[in-house]
Parts: structure tokens; C-alpha cells; sequence
């Protein structure tokens, strides 16, 4: 149940805020990405992405990846053979988090006097990953060069236009590094 009700509101990982979001990216130190310019996009084939089973999220997150990417400088193709390709694809996992807060000891520094012992917090939640790649196309295969990943706990929108703006911001967040400095 808890699985069903995060495929709708993975949007909510994407769009937590940036503050709530842990963001790694990875690249091949071997390519040159001076010369991409435009870009176009892919999608998943199988598999389990949540995001091609939430086509309204799916958008969303599209979407806000292109005002990203136009701020950055590059341009959207709808056809003919672009610089590089872009996915999105998303996963999610139930997670459970265990406090323990310890013994509760009395005034003798006895356990269990006046009170026993201490207690324990269980969580339950839904951490979710979205993953957004810069994949080229040299020949007949496809080649992964960047990978941004947003990983948060999944949390569902107010409504659809909090949703975009909260996008947008961790769109941005996300394609920070992209492209990536050669040191």
C-alpha cells in the first residue's frame, strides 16, 4: 500500500525542497562536454521507474528539467541528431527508522528503579532517488557520461503549481554540477 501511494508522490522527493535532498552526481573524466549543445530526450523501456508509471510527474520533472538546462544554455530538439540525450527515471524504497533512547536509571544508578527502562521511536517512510542522465550516442549504442541523483524522503505536494516551483528548485539544484569541471 505504502509503495502504491509513493508512485504517485515521488514528485514529492523531487520537489521537497532543496534542503531535504541529498544530491551526488558521477561522470566519465574522459569525455569532453564542451561541445554539447542540444539535447533531447528519452525515456526508460521496463523496468521499475516510478516515474514512467506517474506520466503527470513524469512531466513535471521533465519540464522543470528544461528550464534548468535552457538556463545553462542548452537547447531542446524535437528532431534530427542532438549533442546528448537526457532521462529522468525515479525509484522508491520503504525504509523504518529505530530510535533508541536508552536506560532510564533511578537514583541509585540501578536499572529499572523509579521508572524501568528507556524507549524506543520506530518511523516508518519512503525514501525515494530520482536520477537524471546525460547519455550520448556515439555509434548504435548508448553511452551514460553524467548521472545527477536526488535522494529525500518522499513527501506528496500541495498542489500542482507548489509541485512545479518545488521542481523547478531541485531541477536546478540537481543539474548544479552539470557540466562537470575536468580538475
Amino acid at each position: 500500500m505504502i509503495r502504491k501511494i509513493a508512485l504517485f508522490v515521488v514528485v514529492g522527493l523531487l520537489f521537497a525542497g532543496c534542503s531535504t535532498m541529498s544530491v551526488k552526481t558521477d561522470y566519465d573524466p574522459g569525455t569532453d562536454f564542451t561541445g554539447l549543445k542540444t539535447y533531447q530526450w528519452v525515456t526508460m523501456k521496463g523496468g521499475d521507474d516510478v516515474l514512467a508509471k506517474a506520466p503527470l510527474v513524469q512531466k513535471r520533472a521533465m519540464t522543470a528539467l528544461d528550464k534548468a538546462l535552457a538556463a545553462k544554455g542548452y537547447q531542446k530538439m524535437g528532431s534530427g541528431t542532438p549533442d546528448f540525450y537526457v532521462m529522468v527515471h525515479a525509484g522508491v524504497k520503504d525504509k523504518i527508522n529505530v530510535s533508541d533512547y536508552g536506560y532510564n536509571y533511578g537514583p541509585y544508578w540501578r536499572r529499572g528503579a523509579y521508572g524501568g527502562g528507556g524507549s524506543i521511536d520506530v518511523t516508518y517512510y519512503t525514501e525515494g532517488t530520482v536520477f537524471v542522465d546525460i547519455i550520448r550516442k556515439p555509434g548504435e549504442s548508448f553511452e551514460l557520461i553524467w548521472r545527477g541523483a536526488a535522494t529525500g524522503v518522499v513527501n506528496p505536494p500541495d498542489d500542482p503549481q507548489a509541485a512545479q516551483e518545488k521542481a523547478d528548485k531541485a531541477a536546478v539544484k540537481i543539474l548544479e554540477n552539470f557540466p562537470p569541471t575536468n580538475k
